[in-house]
């Protein structure tokens, strides 16, 4: 099922040309059809339909996100007899889509149907910041949120997302790294370190066999400045 605000179908042609989409997409079995099954609220810089085809193959790849992963689950079980596709604004401001986005994640954070996996607009952007997967001065386009998060499981197979909220401790650098480099399967300082040094002369996968990195992937995403990025 697909829906959209009436004016969206009437004047298709008047969409911005440069535009952000705030979409949702619910799914669920039986009496919860159209609106109450589970849901996922995103922003995507393209039509919904591309950026639905993405989930779907992260699905079928086995992608630890919650979303994906409770699709996956429900498909098997045979509990899906509907997917609506909800198209809820196409605007070109997306400061006004980040705060409606934010707004409506926010809003079903105690719904259990909720399957963001963090909040929404730039709340998110702060979280992933905060939680050292996104360098400071880095801005990821709204698509990008998701591969991110989808590297930090993979990267953290046993332990879940840090939870959606920051404390004061966050703010203390070194109290924060040690919670960053001192998981299971996490790279530590030295590693850190070891690898902006060594990225100039040796690729990716030469530095992960050097410094016992378990996949030439994380080092990628450290030299990129995309994850330990409060290690200095």
């Amino acid at each position: 099922m697909f829906s959209a605000p009436a004016q969206l179908l009437i004047a298709p042609k008047a969409w911005p040309k440069k535009s952000y989409v705030l979409y949702q997409h619910i799914f669920g079995e039986g009496p919860s059809y159209p609106d109450d099954g589970f849901f996922y609220v995103g922003v995507t810089t393209r039509s919904w339909q591309k950026r639905w085809a993405e989930h779907r193959r992260a699905v079928d790849a086995g992608s630890p996100l919650l979303f994906h992963r409770k699709l996956r689950e429900e498909l098997r079980e045979g509990r899906v007899t509907y997917i609506h596709h909800k198209i809820m604004g196409i605007t070109d401001d997306l400061e006004a889509l980040y705060a409606t986005e934010e707004w409506l994640v926010k809003g079903h954070w105690s719904d259990a149907r909720r399957l963001n996996m963090i909040p929404g607009g730039k709340s998110g952007l702060k979280y992933l910041r905060e939680n050292g997967m996104l360098a400071e001065r880095v801005v990821p386009m709204p698509d990008e949120r998701d591969r991110l998060l989808e590297a930090w499981l993979r990267d953290n197979p046993r332990k879940g997302l840090p939870a959606p909220w920051v404390s004061d401790k966050w703010k203390d650098n070194d109290w924060a790294i040690a919670q960053i480099c001192g998981r299971d399967d996490r790279l530590s300082v030295e590693q850190v370190r070891a690898i902006r040094e060594l990225a100039a002369r040796y690729s990716a996968e030469t530095i992960a066999e050097r410094i016992g990195a378990r996949s030439k992937e994380q080092v990628q995403r450290v030299i990129d400045g995309e994850t330990y990025t409060r290690v200095v």
